[in-house]
């Protein structure tokens, strides 16, 4: 199996949407709260590609695995409630997942391992994600590799209140 951690491009957006789309109803299936028929969207999806934060794991060539990657992006984590391990610069990972059919697989933790490496590469403290209280998987995940969970991020309205998960990058860690 060769994967391979790159950007998404316009014409991977097909692609990209049918991970998220799939992954989304999915999880609507299974009683998870994470996303609605209304969110993330084409929409959502397509001003990731365009903005360079669209990043994507393939396998022999094919996208399974979508991530939003973006750095200092997302004012609601200023309101926090709870405390972050750092201050400053971090990147954040939204709409994140991976082709019902490729999960299981370790093909999500390869994706937070190359975010995790680009941290090292920028000098980039962070690694901040959160998640609805339901995503067990996601939880599980983030838990297992290493992230604390910080508090509580409020969206408000459908999207609701989330853990707040934050892990020290590589650039952070200490030398043994």
């Amino acid at each position: 199996m060769k994967t391979n951690f790159r950007p998404a491009y316009i014409k991977d957006f097909a692609a990209c949407w049918k991970v998220i789309d799939q992954a989304r109803q999915s999880m609507i299936e299974s009683g998870r709260h994470q996303w609605t028929e209304e969110y993330p969207s084409e929409k959502d999806i397509r001003k990731d590609i365009e903005n360079g934060n669209a990043f994507v794991l393939t396998v022999n060539e094919e996208v399974v695995v979508y991530g939003a990657v973006i750095l200092n992006g997302e004012p609601k984590y200023k309101k926090l409630v709870g405390n972050w391990i750092t201050e400053g610069d971090y990147y954040v990972i939204h709409r994140f997942a991976t082709l019902p059919s490729f999960q299981r697989e370790g093909l999500a933790r390869i994706f937070i391992s190359k975010v995790n490496s680009m941290c090292e590469v920028e000098k980039i403290p962070s690694i901040k994600v959160d998640t609805n209280f339901d995503n067990t998987p996601m939880i599980n995940l983030l838990s297992s590799m290493g992230f604390c969970i910080c508090g509580r991020v409020n969206y408000g309205g459908n999207r609701g209140q989330r853990f707040a998960f934050e892990k020290l990058s590589i650039a952070m860690e200490p030398a043994e």
